[in-house]
């Protein structure tokens, strides 16, 4: 059957072989082909092709309904060119041999979108691309021509600037034998748009219309079989971590996606995603590419299993399903990514739109600093993650609960700061900065919220960020499911940079009617001479995390690990960044320093540690003091040298 979704990934009709291109890594180039033959057999290598086309950037693959069982039928973006390529599909078949590239179109820039669709005798293909030159390109082939040439390009949203990705689909039939529109949703940035058209000469584009936020490369469209009509599915990677699931029904136009249901936060930023149902199971199965690498998802029912795809003619490592509680890793490269353990849970979020502030949290009128003039809001707002059965917003809550709490102090971020791509559009989104850390706390068990303090100046921290995070606090207790959730009796508070003078001030507020139990702060900033007196937290633990790469905190943790009393901590992560422990928020040099770690290795690296130390001093799991001292690696971390210096009651020290 022809493909009418596209992607680098599909199941081949009547054969039932998975199939599977992307660019090469490297010298001589192309195309690799992968495939795996049995639903319990290995990935393996199965061709190499048009490697006289260098460098590739992207390709899109279909099966046709050439041929018997059908060709597959490849896309190839080289530079701004685009080629086309087919392989006749046979059953015994050991060796695909592909056709030499037509080139056929240039000003492409960006993975193209390929399917087979419904218009025409034996079916037009269809294909979009971004356009160099802004907007999207549209081509089709005409199959009922004997030469078999492709037509276009036709422009459309080119009033909107140049897009990064697209992905496309064929819903199903419209009027009885008449086939259904082609919807394509094209990023701009960190947004998705959807634009649709009626199939055939001469029709126009319609839209955009706005889909989904917060995500980056390359989404996928999917239309699933289950329930009447089916449903319109969509994935993507997401600005941050990992990858996002948003649906909707596709019985008619106008309905809204719902979600988003995250997952895969453990395969770190990903780049592209393709999606099928494979039969005869009926299983959501994904093909991602992360970070140089190629993984392998598949879903049955609540539980994914993956398998990286090996690259070139590599052996392909035994599959298993991703138990709740994963084994430990063996020692990484110094040079790779950390693998850290996640928790027993799933992670759930849920946004706070009507936070009440406090009267010690607002301003008594505008508030003028360096030339503009600050407000505080009616309502405040905040992010919640917690402990829950399935990843995504409003998931179930786990069992177990109560579950100790941590309430989180974000840094703050100038308006005039440059902002990498991917990052909040505004500050009033700063409260979602340290996401990555929240998610893997929930996964570990602690329900942690983080308010919006962009709202503040810096000149008056500590004392109006903390009397807004004592108001977090309270409004999670008040809120009906807030004790089912919540247990008020171990609480915690973690701090960023400015936040982390917040954080030390609420937990010496004597008047505070939360008893704070363990402080752990990222890379404090601020005028250390208006800092809160930290001796006078003992003998509550502390965690002082910070970068050799970090000139903005520089020598205050240091300082503040000094004059604290036991029991305390500091962990020095070489090379890391100040901003390096956000997910959502990356600025640009020289507002920070320039990192020797990845964004990915520096979060890693703190969410090991700050999860450590809440199971320690939250829970009593005492098993994680040796990392905690110095005087063990922390699991996932054998491979490296994270100088850590400790100080216990009684005086016993590691380093």
């Amino acid at each position: 059957m022809p493909t009418t979704t596209s992607g680098f990934f599909l199941q081949c009709a009547s054969l039932d072989t998975l199939e599977l291109v992307l660019p090469a890594a490297g010298a001589p180039f192309g195309v690799e082909h992968h495939r795996r033959e049995e639903a319990a057999g290995p990935w393996r290598h199965a061709a190499t092709f048009a490697g006289d086309l260098g460098p590739v950037g992207a390709v899109a693959l279909i099966q046709s309904n050439f041929g018997d069982p059908g060709h597959l039928e490849a896309v190839v973006r080289a530079g701004d060119r685009l080629a086309a390529l087919w392989c006749a599909r046979e059953p015994s078949w050991s060796e695909p041999s592909w056709s030499e590239p037509r080139f056929f179109a240039e000003g492409a820039d960006g993975d193209p979108a390929l399917i087979q669709g419904g218009f025409g005798g034996r079916g037009n293909f269809e294909l979009v691309v971004p356009h160099a030159s802004g907007g999207i390109a549209h081509y089709h082939r005409d199959n009922d021509t004997a030469e078999l040439g492709w037509r276009g390009p036709a422009i459309f949203g080119a009033e909107l600037g140049r897009f990064d990705a697209v992905a496309m689909i064929q819903r199903g039939a419209g009027a009885p034998g008449a086939p259904g529109d082609i919807e394509v949703v094209a990023r701009i940035g960190d947004r998705l748009l959807m634009f649709r058209r009626s199939p055939g000469a001469g029709a126009a584009w319609q839209g955009p219309e706005e889909v989904v936020s917060g995500i980056r490369g390359t989404p996928a469209l999917f239309r699933g079989t289950s329930g009447g009509e089916g449903t319109l599915e969509l994935f993507s990677p997401l600005a941050g971590v990992g990858l996002a699931r948003w649906c909707r029904g596709d019985g008619g136009r106008g309905a809204r996606f719902r979600g988003p249901a995250v997952f895969a936060t453990d395969l770190g930023r990903c780049e592209a995603v393709s999606v099928i149902e494979s039969r005869p199971l009926g299983r959501i199965e994904l093909a991602v590419r992360a970070e140089g690498r190629i993984v392998h998802l598949v879903r049955d029912g609540e539980l994914w299993s993956q398998r990286e795809v090996p690259r070139g003619g590599s052996p392909s490592p035994a599959e298993a399903p991703s138990p709740a509680t994963p084994p430990a890793p063996a020692p990484r490269p110094t040079s790779a990514a950390p693998q850290l353990r996640a928790g027993p849970h799933r992670a759930g979020f849920r946004r706070i739109d009507e936070l009440s502030l406090s009267a010690d949290a607002c301003y008594p009128a505008a508030w003028p600093f360096q030339g503009a003039i600050y407000r505080c809001p009616a309502r405040g707002a905040a992010l919640l993650y917690y402990p829950a059965s399935a990843d995504g917003e409003e998931a179930p809550l786990s069992p177990g609960g109560p579950f100790p709490v941590i309430a989180i102090a974000h840094e703050r971020r100038l308006p005039t700061s440059a902002v990498t791509s991917g990052s909040p559009a505004g500050i009033e989104q700063d409260y979602r900065q340290l996401a990555g850390v929240m998610a893997h706390l929930a996964r570990w068990g602690f329900a942690v919220i983080a308010p919006d303090l962009s709202w503040l100046t810096p000149d008056d921290a500590p004392l109006r960020r903390a009397a807004v995070l004592r108001d977090a606090l309270s409004h999670l207790r008040a809120g009906s499911r807030g004790p089912l959730l919540a247990d008020f009796d171990h609480v915690g508070l973690l701090g960023h940079g400015l936040g982390a003078q917040a954080a030390l001030a609420l937990a010496l507020d004597a008047a505070c009617p939360f008893h704070v139990r363990a402080l752990a702060l990222l890379a404090p900033a601020g005028e250390l001479d208006r800092a809160p007196p930290i001796d006078g937290l003992a003998p509550r633990p502390v965690l002082l995390v910070h970068g050799t790469a970090d000139p903005i905190a520089a020598a205050v943790p240091a300082t503040l690990y000094d004059r604290a009393r036991a029991p305390k901590h500091l962990v020095t992560v070489p090379g890391a960044s100040h901003f390096g422990y956000t997910t959502s928020l990356g600025l640009a040099e020289p507002v920070d320093g320039p990192a020797g770690l990845s964004r990915r290795e520096q979060q890693a690296i703190a969410m090991g540690y700050v999860a450590a130390f809440f199971n320690v001093y939250l829970r009593d799991a005492r098993r994680c003091l040796g990392a905690l001292s110095g005087k063990e690696s922390l699991e996932g971390l054998e491979a490296r040298e994270i100088p850590v210096s400790a100080e216990m009651p009684g005086g016993g020290a590691g380093l």
